[in-house]
Parts: C-alpha cells; structure tokens; sequence
C-alpha cells in the first residue's frame, strides 16, 4: 500500500531574481498493512506549489475525471506563509498525490512521472556535466528508490532511472565503478525477464557500460560479451550504439 504525506515545510529564501517560496517535503511510503509491516525506509521529495499545480493541470488533461473531488488551492497574491495557509495546502497536496497513489494507470502518466522524476534528474545532469558525479549518483540512488515504490521492477520508469545510475558511473570514466557494481548487476538481473523492444534500446549501452566497468574492477567480462554477440547474430545494432544516459534521454523522448 503506497502512502503519501507532507511530513514537513519551510520557507525558502529566493535567491538573485527568485522570490521565497514554500518548500513542502512530501514523503512516499511503501506499508503492507496487512501483514503489519511498514516501510523502513520511505522517500522523501521537496516540491513547492508550482510542481503541485504543475502535477493537477497536466492530470485535469489526461486524467480529467479523477480530478471531480478535489479541489486545488488557488494561487494567493498575499499571505503565502501563513501557517493556516500552508496547513491547508498541505492538506489538499497529499489528497491529490493520493488519488493518484489510488490509480495504477494515472502513475504511468507523463505528468506524473515527471513530477515523481524530473526536478533529482534535471539535478543529477547538472551535477554530471560539472563532473561531481558522486554528488550525482546520490540524487539518482534515492529517485530511483523513490521511483521504485511507485511503479514495478521492471517498469519503465524503473528500468530507466536503474540505468541512469549505471550511466552516471560510466560518465564518471570509472572513477564510482566500485560504488555501482551493485546497480549494474541489479540491472543485469531485471533485464533477464525484458522483452519489451524499445526497452531493449538501452540493454545494449548497459551491457557495453556493465563491461566497462567490470573490466576497471577486473570481474570476468565473458558472459556479458557473450550476450552481446548472441544480440549481434539475432540482427541487433550492437557496435557504435549511444552511452548509456544518452541511451536513456533518447528512449524517453521517442517513446
């Protein structure tokens, strides 16, 4: 059972042009209430009320009648950081997030990962491109925990943010090898039941960056040169193929 509350806020000086704001730290839990067994460790995200916004207009578009119950705070021109205010938002941001925990078909909307995913994604390629790949791999360890209560092992969402991590160590020429073995062999294992094609676009980089980073481990390459070859003789594209990440970017946008 997938819970979700606003466990916290606090307001956020704005910086340069940017006005202060309310930061509202929503965690997401993973409960089996039947079996009287509760998450040890839930996810928490910050959001401010554009991304709420944000998540309600593009769910009022697909999903326009789930939305009949609930009813949005409306933008204030004053007295955003009154305590009674906040309380309110609060109240009606986690009856939103909850309809959506009640729905397995609106989690797989573009609106919903995108409020779930993208503000640590957009994050974790900052932190890339400035070369702090350790500061990046955190920020895609804990979405990809986060993004792994929401959806099925072998998702999409999942699959990809699972490869993302294995990307950032490639990215970082395999200085975290050691720090993402793990996650590759994790990857490794989930695409075992894969069949999904267009999933299949990014096993190839993750089999070409799982034996790169074996190789700066010095673990035996064999069996994942094997597969490999067994992709080449089944008429896949298995030479010259996109990095990982890039991989990644690139199935998101075409699918």
């Amino acid at each position: 059972m997938l819970k979700f509350e606003i466990v916290s806020s606090r307001i956020v000086e704005g910086v340069e042009s940017e006005k202060k704001f309310v930061a509202y730290m929503l965690q997401v839990r993973k409960d089996d209430i039947e079996s009287n067994v509760y998450d040890a460790d839930p996810s928490n995200v910050e959001r401010r009320y554009t991304h709420f916004l944000e998540l309600y207009n593009g769910l009022k578009k697909c999903h326009p009648s789930m939305l009949g119950s609930i009813t949005f705070p409306r933008k204030m021109m004053v007295g955003n950081f009154e305590p009674s205010l906040i309380s309110t938002r609060c109240f009606a941001f986690e009856s939103l997030v909850r309809a959506v925990a009640n729905d397995s078909r609106t989690r797989d909307s573009p609106p919903v990962i995108s409020f779930f995913q993208d503000i640590e994604l957009n994050e974790a390629k900052r932190l890339i491109e400035e070369k702090k790949f350790d500061q990046a791999l955190s920020v895609l360890e804990s979405s990809f925990k986060l993004l792994n209560k929401l959806y099925t092992d072998r998702s999409r969402v999942v699959l990809g943010a699972l490869c993302r991590i294995v990307g950032c160590a490639e990215a970082s020429g395999g200085a975290l090898a050691g720090p993402v073995e793990q996650w590759a062999q994790l990857a490794l294992r989930r695409y075992e039941a894969v069949s999904d094609s267009d999933l299949l676009l990014i096993y190839i980089p993750l089999l070409h960056a799982c034996i790169s980073i074996w190789e700066t481990l010095g673990r035996d390459k064999t069996k994942l040169v094997h597969e490999l070859n067994d992709l080449r003789k089944r008429g896949m594209k298995v030479d010259n193929v996109p990095k990982l990440m890039d991989a990644v970017d690139e199935l998101n946008i075409t699918v």
